[in-house]
């Protein structure tokens, strides 16, 4: 089971500075986790914001341990393909 600490975090492309992260698990679903830059609900470090491909959603000001469930929820979620609604 992938973790918050299996994350590679890289500079955020936007190029005004934060950093993101993006992982697609075996089922297909994917996730992004950002932070560190204005406009981002999540600082970074200690907090970060994330998207889910299964509905879209969108959470901000997460823990670490918060990404990290989220993460599992989406590795036991059945193959993406068939739930992905934003088509990613």
């Amino acid at each position: 089971m992938k973790t918050f600490a299996d994350l590679e975090f890289n500079t955020h492309p936007s190029g005004m500075g934060g950093v993101q992260a993006k992982m697609t698990f075996d089922n297909g679903h994917r996730i992004s986790v950002v932070g560190g830059r204005d406009g981002l609900y999540g600082d970074g470090v200690n907090t970060f914001e994330i998207w889910r491909s299964c509905d879209g959603d969108v959470k901000g000001h997460l823990t670490i341990d918060e990404v990290t469930e989220e993460m599992e929820e989406l590795q036991n979620l059945p193959n993406g393909s068939e739930h992905n609604k934003l088509g990613y």
